[in-house]
């Protein structure tokens, strides 16, 4: 009897090693499948990182050090973030004003527009959209979820708060400026909600997409100077061969085709 259970537990474990065999081998196609979007994404990082410092100069370094707890903090990648961030840069300065704070102002918005995301199972991007059109005018997109950027309210807000003394018209910096104060106080019920329900499914999923964001990217910066000395091989190297020999081959005069004249006279 024991006899008869060795063997079949030699050929059970015969059958086990293929299978993790053909596992080892799945994982490794796996993985080899994730270098391509690795570096994709190390690629896009690098020119979000880029453009803040384009966009916002010597505040640049604040904004790409929010980009540090976006994942957990915001559901959002550091390249998210980055591309929001400058998407935001003008009505930042417009609002913060001369000599403000504008990393600030746009952690604030980004937050605010985080929590905002989550009570409405919005994407967190989505919401901030919603957030630029408002700033930008477009009263429509936020009407829908019981906020008024209407002229009308945003006047009597500037009015209200100090932003518009009466006189004359509003400047187009006292309208961005009037419209964030009365986002800011219009969406205030919501501060907080995104850390408050961190732990339900919806904000997780946000923060594993986030963080699997990142984490793609920073495996793909390892990968980038394998693949740009690939590339720069390729550029200066295998294309110029093609382009001598086929120039070589095509050139009238060329000792190629004097070959290929005897060789057909021949």
């Amino acid at each position: 009897t024991f006899k008869k259970l060795g063997t079949k537990f030699a050929t059970i474990g015969k059958n086990i090693a293929k299978v993790t065999a053909g596992i080892g081998i799945g994982l490794g196609a796996a993985v080899v499948s994730q270098i391509k979007p690795a570096i994709d994404a190390a690629s896009d990082l690098s020119e979000a990182v880029n453009a803040v410092d384009v966009s916002f100069g010597d505040a640049a370094d604040g904004i790409l050090e929010l980009g540090e707890n976006a994942a957990t903090g915001l559901g959002l990648s550091k390249t998210e973030l980055f591309n929001i961030a400058t998407q935001f840069s003008s009505f930042a300065d417009t609002i913060a004003g001369e000599g403000g704070n504008i990393v600030e102002i746009v952690d604030q918005i980004s937050t605010r527009g985080s929590d905002f995301a989550s009570v409405f199972n919005l994407e967190v991007g989505d919401a901030l959209g919603k957030f630029q059109s408002g700033l930008a005018g477009q009263s429509e997109p936020l009407r829908n979820y019981g906020i008024d950027l209407s002229a009308a309210t945003v006047e009597a807000h500037a009015l209200e708060t100090g932003i518009f003394d009466g006189v004359g018209a509003m400047t187009e910096s006292e309208k961005v400026q009037a419209r964030y104060s009365s986002l800011m106080e219009q969406t205030d019920i919501v501060t907080g909600d995104f850390a408050n329900t961190s732990d339900g499914l919806a904000n997780q999923q946000r923060i594993l997409k986030a963080t699997l964001e990142d984490t793609r990217a920073e495996i793909g910066e390892k990968f980038m100077p394998i693949m740009q000395d690939i590339q720069t091989f390729i550029l200066e190297t295998v294309i110029p061969a093609f382009q001598n020999f086929w120039a070589e081959m095509t050139d009238p005069n060329g000792e190629a085709m004097k070959q290929l004249e005897a060789l057909g006279y021949a």
